[in-house]
């Protein structure tokens, strides 16, 4: 079980887990949300669990090393990527920010190489297949494009660019109103803070969630811990 967290096969891991078999649920609990905010772009949250929580993750990842690839992530440098692309837990991330760089420089055949690495190692990561249909749009092939948002809104259907890019590709195929509807629905979420998406739509055909203990992180808030434990002094000493 914990083999197959330690090689990213999170949904496996979960999958039998939620069947009733032992494993590291508190660890696998802790990566998912990583991955998550990963999927996001939302690299201050990332920081914040490997902060907060960085004692699960031991087993599985080195924390230093990953913030250092949260560095990489938020740069320029194509050679500070490749550090992490066959890293199980960070490698998707790295490689969707890869096919970025590739593309900005002009290279966009590699950039569609990146990003379906990114979703080998990652089928939900929704902003690795934004990027593909956004490659699509830019050479016109827009039936292609569209069903490809229309599947990364499946994977998170509060996507704002999604929707704002969706809406560019019916605007340009001529369907005016199925266009309105989406750069509309794009600039209320783009109101809206960030917000990991529930479990059950992370992906098509994913098990059940697998609920994150309340207690997990409460190591890295000693502030809590004296709270609990001046309450019991009280309540000994009544």
């Amino acid at each position: 079980m914990n083999e197959l967290i330690k090689t990213g096969r999170y949904d496996e891991a979960r999958a039998r887990l939620l069947a009733g078999e032992g494993g590291d649920a508190d660890g696998l609990a802790v990566l998912l949300e990583l991955r998550d905010w990963l999927r996001l772009k939302e690299y201050a949250w990332a920081r914040k669990v490997l902060r907060q929580e960085g004692t699960w993750l031991e087993p599985y990842l080195q924390i230093e090393q990953a913030q250092a690839a949260l560095t990489a992530f938020e740069g320029q440098d194509e050679a500070a990527l490749s550090a992490y692309l066959e890293d199980p837990h960070l490698g998707a991330e790295a490689w969707c920010c890869l096919g970025l760089l590739r593309v900005r420089r002009g290279d966009l055949e590699g950039g569609r190489v990146a990003f379906e690495q990114a979703l080998l190692r990652d089928k939900g990561h929704f902003r690795a297949k934004t990027n593909l249909a956004n490659l699509l749009q830019e050479e016109g092939k827009l039936g292609e494009a569209i069903a490809a948002y229309q599947e990364v809104l499946q994977l998170n259907p509060d996507y704002a660019l999604a929707h704002h890019n969706l809406g560019a590709a019916y605007r340009k195929q001529g369907d005016l109103s199925k266009s309105v509807y989406h750069v509309k629905r794009a600039q209320r979420l783009q109101l809206r803070p960030p917000a990991r998406v529930p479990r059950d739509r992370a992906t098509p055909g994913e098990a059940n969630p697998l609920p994150r203990p309340s207690w997990v992180g409460l190591g890295g808030r000693w502030w809590v811990w004296l709270l609990v434990i001046a309450a019991a002094y009280f309540l000994l000493h009544r």
